[in-house]
């Protein structure tokens, strides 16, 4: 919770860091992120140079309400924290955000869009979102460096997994991780 509002609740239940859920009940209407309740791993700011693969597979579900405005993601921060790059892949009720580029990872078939909010970069799963996948993180962020939107020496620090919440349109709302596990070496 890093932007608590008036109304907001939340309850966190964890049995290990691959399953836990949250119980939210955010305002209706609000449109700004109010917390990201996740999961994580450090990686002391290791260069990216140095992975062979940073794969993850996710099975999640967000059981959304009329007013819910949340997406579930992976946070990834580079650089001693200087650099946030989300993959967002289950989206619900958060508009889309302008695409710089269009591109495939892993040799999936599946799209993902780039966007730039601020300083932070984007990426978004064209089309419907999925609940459950995995995910070439590696592939995604060396795409970055490639195309001049991440320093050519680019380090890890930090990867999280969760939602981020707006809105469960002032009811209780269940978000639920029943699996999830990162590969990186």
């Amino acid at each position: 919770m890093w932007s608590p509002i008036s109304g907001w609740q939340e309850t966190l239940y964890s049995n290990n860091p691959g399953s836990w859920s949250v119980t939210a009940n955010m305002p209706a209407g609000n449109t700004a992120v109010v917390s990201y309740p996740s999961s994580g791993s450090n990686y002391n700011d290791r260069a990216l140079s140095s992975f062979s693969t940073i794969d993850s597979s996710f099975s999640e579900t967000m059981n959304p309400v009329s007013g819910t405005s949340a997406e579930a993601a992976y946070d990834v921060w580079l650089n001693n924290w200087a650099n946030e790059v989300m993959i967002q892949h289950d989206i619900v009720n958060r508009g889309s955000c302008p695409v710089l580029a269009t591109a495939s990872f892993g040799g999936s078939r599946r799209k993902w869009n780039l966007c730039k909010y601020g300083s932070e970069l984007i990426w978004q799963l064209a089309g419907s979102g999925e609940r459950s996948g995995t995910v070439d993180i590696l592939s995604m962020l060396t795409w970055l460096q490639s195309h001049g939107y991440l320093p050519g020496s680019s380090t890890l620090t930090s990867i999280g997994y969760g939602w981020e919440i707006c809105s469960t349109g002032g009811v209780n709302e269940d978000f639920q991780v029943t699996s999830y596990s990162i590969t990186a070496a």
